[in-house]
């Protein structure tokens, strides 16, 4: 006798691209800090806020938890989770070992299209820095290391790197605010620049190291800054 069919909620049809969507949309609400650090996610308002039922908010959840975004806390449910500084540090010295791998991969085999996306980004940075527009330099600071981490093409590296780079989002504008870290970092960008032009894979890791360790020393500065 054939089994019947299950009956689904028509919020959850087609199930993986609301999964998806809802995950996407959440993510991004935390780390915009519409939802900040300790902050308890209540499933029904969130659910009904993204429109998918709980049973499908928790599968997001559950993937959030792993990013280290969210943690899950007995009898009360899921909450933002606050990295402390010492989990930042830790995170940039993995992301050091991570992203130089990448950079000496990307050495021997980035295109001309990617260099030229490079020394484009350079170029922006140069002058966002110049009109001294913070909040515009991050993104492309970011956009840098993607398209290093995509020359690299090496697939297990990308996800380990997505999955620590999202984490520390919410650190980056303390930590461009250190006295004459934006400059040194896009000194240091160019110093990566040249080792990828040059096909040289020991220099663009020992630059791309280089860059990340000075960012956790900054990190350190910055957890000293007055908040305002």
């Amino acid at each position: 006798m054939p089994r019947p069919k299950s009956k689904r909620s028509s919020r959850d049809g087609p199930s993986c691209s609301r999964a998806e969507t809802a995950y996407q949309q959440l993510k991004h609400d935390i780390l915009e800090g519409i939802y900040t650090p300790r902050q308890r996610l209540v499933e029904t308002d969130i659910a009904a806020q993204l429109n998918v039922s709980r049973a499908t908010l928790r599968v997001v959840l559950t993937r959030l938890q792993h990013e280290g975004l969210v943690e899950m806390q007995p009898n009360r449910g899921a909450q933002v989770r606050a990295l402390s500084l010492d989990e930042a540090a830790e995170i940039l010295q993995a992301r050091e070992a991570l992203e130089g791998l990448a950079a000496s991969l990307a050495a021997e085999k980035v295109t001309d299209e990617q260099l030229l996306a490079l020394r484009d980004l350079v170029a922006e940075m140069e002058q966002t820095l110049n009109a001294d527009d913070l909040i515009g330099l991050l993104p492309l600071a970011s956009r840098f290391h993607r398209v290093i981490i995509e020359a690299a093409n090496q697939a297990v590296v990308a996800q380990l790197l997505d999955m620590l780079h999202a984490p520390l989002i919410r650190h980056q504008f303390r930590i461009i605010l250190v006295p004459g870290r934006k400059e040194a970092s896009l000194a240091e960008f160019r110093d990566i620049l040249n080792c990828l032009e040059k096909r040289d894979a020991a220099g663009a890791e020992r630059a791309m190291r280089h860059h990340l360790a000075q960012l956790g020393r900054s990190l350190h500065q910055a957890s000293r800054l007055p908040m305002n």
